[in-house]
């Protein structure tokens, strides 16, 4: 669960308390990408004042991980002394308590526990050439972060998970793109920060490996 304000969390609190599921609790999003790294989950509970006050930099985390595990927007009423939940369909209940217990279990539960990445990514601007094929010409762009395993590429192109795309780095070692796949995206305009999308590389060179290390440790 990430959630900022002290009212809200202990508000939540009560209320999975209730529901009887074990969890832990992050008051920012650079702490959520700490705890997923290093910890496997089952699901995420956003505080949705918590995402809208998020830093850029915070923001991207989010979508990272709201994109990776079942998520449940949630938000305090201190006047009304009552919490909404994000609409998850018709099969949810409408009161708090029911939606959160109905989402731990037809969400959460068989969605097996894992850690959000093996490498811990760091903001790294690459310049790149983005391209839907190994012949296609590349769109100029460039990553936002990099770790050994993936990147955070931005562009404005609408590319559905799952499908494959090629990065050719021109500082890069070898002559040959990199193959990666999407994992995650965030839509142009759909939110105040930068749009983009996640990849998982689905191969590099023993080259590329080392030189992306030398490149991430600075």
């Amino acid at each position: 669960m990430v959630v900022k304000e002290p009212e809200a969390r202990l508000a939540y609190e009560e209320v999975l308390a209730r529901v009887g599921v074990p969890y832990h609790t992050a008051q920012d999003f650079r702490e959520v990408l700490r705890m997923t790294i290093n910890g496997a989950y089952n699901g995420l509970l956003v505080d949705i004042l918590t995402l809208i006050r998020s830093s850029k930099e915070e923001k991207t985390i989010a979508y990272d991980c709201i994109n990776f595990y079942p998520t449940l927007r949630v938000k305090w009423d201190a006047r009304q002394r009552s919490i909404s939940c994000s609409p998850q369909g018709h099969s949810f209940p409408t009161d708090a308590e029911g939606a959160l217990a109905c989402f731990i279990e037809s969400r959460c539960r068989p969605f097996s526990a894992r850690p959000l990445r093996r490498f811990n990514r760091k903001d790294t601007y690459l310049n790149l050439l983005l391209s839907a094929s190994p012949q296609a010409w590349g769109v100029k762009t460039f990553t936002v972060n990099v770790s050994q395993g993936g990147a955070f590429v931005h562009t404005a192109e609408s590319l559905p998970k799952g499908s494959r795309v090629w990065l050719s780095v021109p500082d890069m070692p070898g002559d040959e793109p990199v193959p990666a796949t999407v994992c995650w995206s965030i839509e142009w305009g759909g939110c105040r920060t930068i749009p983009g999308v996640g990849v998982m590389f689905d191969a590099l060179s023993e080259r590329q490996g080392a030189w992306i290390t030398r490149t991430i440790a600075g």
